[in-house]
């Protein structure tokens, strides 16, 4: 079962940089270097996968954290948003997870990596409360890529350290994994979005979400398997099976769902991680996020997708064909996924998401590409279902 793998790679393989340009005008900084800005380059990107960037209540710095990568639990680099644009930076500032705080039984492998983690600020009593909702291995005697993961959380009264892992794992299935943990607001509530392995039936992979329930002081109520309703599957999304090896799961993940305009829109990833056909598709979820099922959007194709080029190297080739495909993101990077749209201060939203990085090799060469994260700006026209969203620099 290779679904494990996406999240493995972000654990063992890559350190990472870059970002693209226009939009995302670099801001002077005592460190910062000569630099192509072009939407090729990879120098600025933040230096670890799965990036989620959370604002600093009433600041225009965001924190961007990442999944594990050699040496570091929690990465996080800091970007200021000013005169409309993010900071490019390639640094890493540093590691959240150091000097964390585990409770008597506390449920996970303490040496876990942390898979696709979610910050999340939480006004408590006049004070901001960080959250940080990750998955991670349970213990057992299975190698840590191997072992049934969970998702849980951590808090602190800071962005970039001090965090208290809660003993208990907030949403744990009895049949199944639980992984990919994202968290927004939207109808006055906070939600929680997942896959949910219970809900994988004949290799066909599902995503869903929760209302979470702050119940008191740097606590969340623990989820029932009952709790999380169904979203989407991808029984009929052919793009994510396309050439997807037989032993596999047919995979959807990466769930981040949005409301916009008064309206609720997923994306999610579909395909191999490892593969250049990795993509993001978009799902229209209606008004309320939880009231119906989303329907994917662009008659079924996956929505930002790698697009081939028949003339370069080998490993530049292989991608989903046409009939899958709608469009592409800035620098044509192979394997988008992991894409999270976020609001600026000024109201804009802004997307981020992985890409597997020019120099890596084919799968079969190369088991575990190195994957790196860039933002740019997000705009969405029109409405509903036929709603239209393009990714500029």
């Amino acid at each position: 079962m290779r679904r494990l793998s996406y999240l493995r790679s972000l654990v063992i393989g890559a350190v990472v940089a870059a970002c693209g340009a226009g939009l995302l005008t670099a801001l002077p900084s005592a460190t910062a270097v000569e630099a192509d800005t072009g939407p090729r380059d990879e120098s600025l990107d933040f230096r670890f996968p799965a990036a989620d960037l959370m604002r600093v209540p009433d600041t225009n710095t965001y924190i961007a954290v990442g999944a594990s990568i050699p040496g570091k639990k929690l990465p996080y680099t800091k970007v200021e948003f000013a005169d409309g644009s993010f900071q490019r930076r390639g640094a890493i500032d540093g590691d959240a997870w150091d000097g964390v705080t585990f409770p008597t039984g506390y449920w996970a492998r303490r040496d876990s990596p942390l898979w696709t983690p979610s910050m999340f600020a939480h006004q408590e009593d006049g004070r901001v409360v960080y959250y940080v909702f990750y998955s991670a291995a349970l213990p057992g005697p299975e190698p840590d890529g191997q072992a049934k993961h969970c998702i849980g959380y951590a808090t602190s009264l800071r962005a970039t350290g001090g965090f208290v892992a809660n003993a208990d794992p907030l949403f744990c299935p009895g049949h199944g994994w639980a992984i990919d943990a994202d968290v927004s607001r939207g109808q006055g509530e906070v939600w929680l979005t997942l896959r949910n392995g219970a809900w994988t039936q004949n290799r066909i992979t599902a995503l869903g979400a929760a209302k979470l329930e702050f119940d008191r002081a740097r606590h969340v109520r623990r989820l029932s398997e009952d709790d999380a309703k169904k979203l989407i599957d991808n029984a009929n999304l052919e793009w994510t099976h396309h050439n997807s090896p037989a032993e596999d799961v047919l995979t959807i993940e990466n769930p981040n769902a949005v409301r916009i305009d008064g309206e609720w829109f997923l994306f999610y990833s579909g395909n191999n991680w490892y593969a250049n056909r990795y993509s993001t598709g978009v799902a229209y979820c209606g008004t309320a996020l939880t009231g119906n099922r989303c329907t994917p959007m662009y008659e079924q194709r996956a929505y930002f997708s790698y697009e081939p080029d028949p003339e370069g190297e080998p490993r530049f080739r292989p991608g989903l064909p046409d009939k899958y495909r709608k469009k592409n993101l800035p620098g044509n990077k192979r394997g988008p996924g992991a894409f999270t749209a976020f609001p600026a201060p000024d109201g804009s939203w802004w997307a981020s998401w992985n890409y597997i990085t020019d120099a890596s090799l084919l799968p079969q060469e190369d088991p575990s590409p190195e994957r790196r994260s860039r933002i740019a700006r997000l705009t969405k026209t029109g409405s509903g279902a036929t709603a239209d969203f393009t990714v500029t620099w």
